[in-house]
């Protein structure tokens, strides 16, 4: 069995263009961590279950769906789900593979951390949009300008509450699924007189292109987190690498 670590567009690319190569979908498995995303993920046709899993869940796991190999499209910035599903790969002697989305080339100002952007955008004045979901948003809770942010985040429940935990009051939430236009991103800048974006180097399947087109067309200035470093093992930006072994081995098992 085959695990595709998921929760992102790119693994539901990959899905569709496996079916579009008539591969065995049912030698797949693939996981999300919200409910959302399992939902999303349940169009596709392959087998789903949803659930954050640590390191020793996902032995568990290993274990239980006789998984072989580990191929993992999870979010740029889901450092931790990385870093244990090789772990997980060395310490059963399975195989890892990992889709990284390429990266934008830009000169836009950048951090490496989330709290050093947080105390520059205390510094600035007017309108700023937070695109950067809502797993740190509560370190957003004490800045003194937070009257003048707004965060773009998934209208679904688990996301308010975070921002209402946050302290983000309702004016300030702009609760909206992508994947936008450029013109889509027009528009929101302009109804909140948005004078910053603040977004994740999450690549062309992340929105990040929309983002920067809509602002350098707007006036508005771009300002990045930057993606987490790790060392993988086995890496591509290439999909149809990781498509071409995973036809190589339906071939094999056709003979």
């Amino acid at each position: 069995m085959d695990w595709i670590i998921g929760g992102t567009k790119d693994s539901r690319d990959f899905i569709k263009l496996l079916s579009e190569k008539n591969i065995n979908l049912k030698n797949i498995i693939l996981t999300t961590v919200s409910d959302y995303g399992k939902k999303l993920a349940e169009e596709s046709g392959a087998a789903v279950k949803s659930g954050a899993m640590n390191k020793d869940e996902m032995k568990i796991f290993v274990s239980q769906y006789n998984i072989e190999r580990i191929f993992d499209f999870s979010h740029p910035y889901a450092l931790e789900v990385s870093k244990n599903a090789m772990e997980t790969a060395r310490d059963t002697g399975k195989k890892y593979f990992r889709f990284e989305r390429k990266n934008l080339e830009n000169d836009c100002i950048s951090f490496d951390k989330t709290d050093e952007l947080i105390k520059y955008l205390e510094t600035l004045k007017g309108n700023i949009l937070i695109t950067l979901g809502t797993n740190s948003i509560h370190e957003f809770k004490n800045l003194k300008n937070i009257e003048n942010i707004y965060f773009r985040i998934l209208p679904v429940k688990i996301s308010i509450e975070k921002a209402e935990n946050a302290g983000i009051k309702a004016k300030n939430i702009i609760g909206l699924q992508g994947p936008f236009s450029k013109e889509f991103n027009t528009a929101v800048y302009k109804n909140y007189e948005i004078k910053y974006v603040v977004t994740k180097e999450s690549g062309d399947t992340g929105g990040e292109l929309e983002k920067l087109q809509a602002a350098y067309e707007t006036g508005v200035i771009p300002i990045i987190l930057k993606r987490p470093k790790i060392e993988y093992s086995w890496v591509t930006e290439n999909m149809e690498e990781i498509l071409k072994i995973i036809t190589e081995t339906e071939k094999q098992e056709r003979k």
